[in-house]
């Protein structure tokens, strides 16, 4: 169905604006594998970009921002092939949720952003592509990377003990927009694209929006909210000038080893540091049996078989399926208990791991098994802490691996930007 609304967008553009305008519509501006990006697809990206940004859509902010629009397409176009390959989908019901969201960000009522695109003259297609690829994404850098990353313990006890060495310090309520450099010659290029997003912010431009369209970090999904951040969390660089920034202030652009960041700081505050407590989990158990005196070739085969299963697992519903398709009695329902109580191994991806997330497989005396956190019972907020900062350690890690993933999926892919 969208192919032939895009073909009809088209077919219009032919009849408005002329042969000559035509033309340049269809005009090829950078081909990505075995998939085109047209003058039209650019424009019409822009447009969207700078309406929802409250940019004002001017001839030298379209010129300027053009080449960051074009990377992002460029990019999307990646995205969509990789998931493509991977068989991954965006569900209708998927699209919707992530509209509503835009809306509630928005404070626009429901449907209301049907409206607003309509009064700036873009086409909801145009948004549910930049969406449909956002979405694909996050679904392939789950399914792919999340089960290769681990938390420790000892990492999280490290992290907590920083964060209570600097109870009382400043806190920073901080929206962050990140431009990455992959390459020493892109640099420049970036540092050039980071300072003009500044110019559109000083000139009223909408820091959150912004962040959402051009913003190559995690966070960009939630207009580049990274709620309340704890001095030693972000980058060296990140840390020392959010200090020496005002609340509702924006930063000029921080260089560090990964990228460029621009920031704006909402609020600070004192560091409430940490309590004490406990939590008891609902655990599900997949169990792959292994032999006395198992061979490594068993070994590996059967963890390879875990691995495999656990991508396949994205609720506690699934796990209880895929239980019953090993076979072994020991799948299933482990039921409520103490992560404190948990053998030393256990505790450790236990308490890095996302509730209804798989775990990677870990290896036991008699087997191997995937553990998914099924509920989460907390008794007072040292526990929602260490969850927050298991989590915190999770998402930075991935974020790193999904940068990198698109970093190696841009290396392999053949991309021919025309002037």
């Amino acid at each position: 169905m969208r192919l032939v609304l895009g073909r009809s967008l088209l077919l219009a553009a032919l009849l408005l604006c002329g042969a000559a305008g035509a033309q340049n519509s269809l005009r090829i501006v950078a081909v990505v594998n075995d998939d085109i990006i047209s003058a039209y697809d650019l424009n019409a990206r822009l447009s969207l970009a700078l309406a929802s940004s409250k940019v004002s859509n001017k001839a030298e902010a379209r010129r300027r921002l053009a080449p960051q629009v074009l990377r992002t397409l460029i990019d999307d176009k990646l995205k969509l092939q990789e998931a493509r390959r991977l068989s991954i989908r965006a569900s209708k019901k998927d699209i919707d949720r992530a509209l509503e969201r835009i809306e509630r960000q928005n404070g626009l009522p429901r449907g209301g952003l049907g409206s607003f695109l309509a009064q700036n003259g873009i086409d909801m297609v145009v948004l549910i592509d930049q969406i449909e690829a956002e979405i694909v994404w996050a679904k392939a850098v789950n399914r792919r990377l999340r089960i290769q990353i681990q938390v420790g313990e000892d990492e999280i006890d490290e992290m907590l003990a920083q964060i209570e060495a600097n109870k009382g310090k400043p806190e920073h309520r901080v929206v962050e927009i990140f431009l990455p450099v992959d390459e020493a010659a892109d640099e420049q290029k970036t540092r050039l694209v980071a300072e003009r997003l500044v110019q559109q912010l000083e000139a009223g431009a909408s820091f959150r929006t912004l962040a959402y369209n051009f913003s190559q970090s995690a966070s960009a999904a939630v207009g580049g909210d990274l709620g309340w951040i704890k001095q030693g969390q972000l980058a060296t660089e990140v840390d020392a000038a959010l200090i020496k920034m005002r609340p509702r202030q924006v930063s000029r652009p921080i260089k560090t080893q990964a990228g460029y960041y621009i920031l704006l700081l909402i609020d600070r505050r004192a560091d409430p540091g940490l309590d004490s407590g406990e939590v008891t989990v609902a655990l599900h158990q997949l169990f792959l049996p292994l032999p006395p005196k198992a061979g490594q070739a068993v070994v590996d085969r059967q963890t390879e078989l875990a691995k495999t299963l656990a991508q396949q697992a994205r609720s506690c519903t699934d796990m209880e399926r895929l239980g019953k398709n090993t076979g072994s009695p020991l799948s299933g329902s482990l039921g409520k208990i103490k992560v404190s109580k948990l053998p030393r191994a256990l505790k450790t991806v236990v308490k890095g791991l996302p509730d209804r997330t798989a775990s990677r497989p870990i290896r036991t005396d008699d087997g191997i098994i995937v553990l998914m956190i099924c509920e989460r019972e907390q008794e007072g907020s040292d526990i929602t802490a260490r969850q927050k900062v298991a989590g915190m350690l999770m998402d930075q890690r991935l974020n790193i691996a999904a940068r990198r993933y698109l970093r190696d999926l841009r290396r392999a892919a053949f991309v021919d930007v025309r002037k």
